[in-house]
């Protein structure tokens, strides 16, 4: 780890990219010439997204692999991502959740230190109410000096931008704005892009997302859950500053508000199909009440205010009916430390929307291919658990090629790859069950369920010791 970080950061003290133009390495493994029109790597790594540029940016610091050509391909345009200047009075509403653990993973490689971190909420105090049943449990994690934080609040667009800040001073070549046209299969994976570039490749790495191509061409097959519900994100601005994070889990979905710095909030809403269009249309200056009015009111009242909605009710009627539920709550009810502080506002053009579906792939490697973040696993956003995961596989798979290098192994070799899967695999599928229980267990309506979770909640929450263990749980 120490090397690591030496290496990227001496990179980052010289403040010029490192010439990508180096001699091919010869491994133990060959392998058929090729076409002269190919273009030779070691890696490349097809996505720029969290997990892609987190991978490339660890590799091209890696002193075992500093003989080797790595490339990163994106369709996206990664200079403008690069280049990124946030705005002044909103926060954007595509975020992520990293725990200490990753953030100083991250951190140490360089790659933290080049986000805006003025832009980055930490926390450790997470609040969780059973609407049904009442339950509640209050997880405040009892961390010691040097873990002052459970986790951070991060805009996807910062930590990639950072990313990519620090990458661009590798010797990891960039090829951004094209896309994959085709792969083909052959001793060494051939990609051709969409500006007729041929990149012949030793390994080829998936980490493309949910819908990986890469995948696909490794045939790769694919099960899970199609929820058949949506999540609704937005940012949204409190009533006062806030540093925990609080979730509601309604009949429908559970609803939370993530912290961000300035009393700016994330609320991810996960609702079904034909709600979540309603809710996407409420206008913005009644908006705010809607968000209340899910941490706040009864199911029952909740049921009939999307019955409106579903009935073609004029919107701000129905706005004004929630209005006057949240005044008679306010007036029965003071308000606590379990009830997050009221919303005064959406930013404008904020929201957008998402599929809510669990999947699991048959293996994250194939014939010269591996996979990770989305690419590999895909599961419910309630735990906050997804990009951790995928960094996760990170640490894990820059392991594995680490140590092949240095053996002299070919970086593609089955042998070589079936070590990343054996260790991540199965840690990655318990995630995935562990949330798709969670959220079986909170959709159910059967009062027995319901008394059961609510008594697992309180009786959670007077257990403190067994609270920081499994938030501690949830860091690693």
């Amino acid at each position: 780890m120490t090397a690591r970080r030496h290496a990227l950061q001496s990179l980052l003290r010289l403040g010029t990219a490192v010439s990508p133009c180096r001699l091919y390495a010869t491994q133990r493994a060959s392998a058929p010439p090729p076409a002269a029109s190919n273009e030779l790597y070691d890696v490349v790594v097809i996505g720029g997204g969290p997990a892609g540029c987190a991978l490339a940016a660890v590799l091209g610091s890696l002193d075992a692999l500093d003989n080797k050509r790595i490339a990163l391909v994106d369709s996206g345009k990664l200079t403008e991502t690069r280049q990124w200047e946030p705005p002044a009075d909103t926060y954007l509403s595509r975020t992520l959740q990293i725990t200490s653990n990753n953030k100083r993973y991250l951190a140490e490689l360089g790659l933290w230190q080049q986000c805006f971190e003025d832009r980055v909420q930490a926390y450790s105090r997470a609040i969780v109410t059973d609407a049904l049943g009442g339950g509640a449990v209050d997880l405040l994690a009892e961390l010691s000096p040097v873990e002052a934080n459970a986790a951070f609040m991060v805009e996807t667009k910062n930590l990639v931008s950072g990313m990519l800040k620090a990458l661009n001073r590798t010797r990891v070549d960039v090829i951004e704005n094209t896309r994959v046209a085709s792969i083909e299969a052959a001793a060494w994976p051939v990609v051709t892009l969409s500006d007729k570039r041929r990149l012949q490749t030793r390994l080829i790495v998936g980490a493309d997302g949910a819908s990986s191509r890469v995948r696909k061409h490794a045939n790769i097959g694919t099960y899970g859950t199609e929820y058949e519900q949506y999540g609704l994100v937005a940012t949204v601005c409190l009533e006062r500053l806030n540093d925990a994070a609080f979730q509601r889990f309604l009949p429908t979905g559970p609803v939370a508000l993530l912290p961000f710095p300035g009393g700016f909030a994330n609320l991810v809403w996960s609702l079904d199909a034909d709600l979540v269009q309603l809710l996407k249309a409420v206008p913005e200056a009644r908006f705010a009440d809607f968000v209340n009015a899910a941490f706040r009111l009864t199911p029952a009242e909740m049921e009939y205010i999307y019955s409106l909605l579903r009935s073609g009710a004029d919107a701000d009627a129905v706005g004004a009916e929630v209005a006057w539920r949240l005044n008679v709550f306010a007036k029965s009810n003071s308000d606590t430390p379990r009830l997050p502080p009221h919303t005064a506002a959406i930013s404008p053009k904020s929201r957008t929307t998402f599929p809510l579906r669990m999947r699991i792939v048959d293996s994250l490697t194939a014939d010269r291919t591996a996979l990770v973040g989305d690419a590999g696993h895909v599961m419910h956003p309630l735990a906050g658990q997804g990009l951790n995961m995928g960094l996760a596989d990170v640490q894990c798979l820059a392991q594995v090629l680490e140590q092949a290098a240095a053996a002299g192994e070919d970086l593609g070799a089955t042998a070589v790859l079936d070590r990343y899967n054996r260790q991540r695999y199965v840690r990655n599928l318990a995630m995935q069950g562990v949330v798709d229980k969670v959220w079986h267990v909170f959709g159910a309506r059967s009062k027995a369920v319901v008394a059961l979770r609510s008594l697992a909640m309180d009786g959670l929450d007077r257990l403190p010791a067994v609270k920081s263990h499994m938030i501690r749980a949830f860091m690693q």
